[in-house]
């Protein structure tokens, strides 16, 4: 998957894939370098997911402080 793509998805699109990407490497299916490609796809979108819930995060944060003011 594109790097690019990736980083345009949304939060729940992002899981989805990730959770195909888990599935497909699962099914033991797979040759060695598919095996690979769908891994380092899985690490970036388990990383964009992370970015995403980082940003949440202080998103929360900051309306938190300012309602705290």
């Amino acid at each position: 998957m594109d790097d690019k793509k990736i980083e345009k998805m949304k939060y729940e699109e992002a899981i989805a894939a990730l959770d195909e990407v888990i599935a497909k490497l699962e099914s033991e299916n797979l040759t060695l370098e598919d095996s690979l490609e769908s891994y380092e796809t899985g690490q970036k979108l388990a990383r964009h997911c992370a970015k995403l819930l980082k940003n949440a995060e202080l998103k929360i944060r900051n309306v938190a402080e300012m309602d705290a003011e």
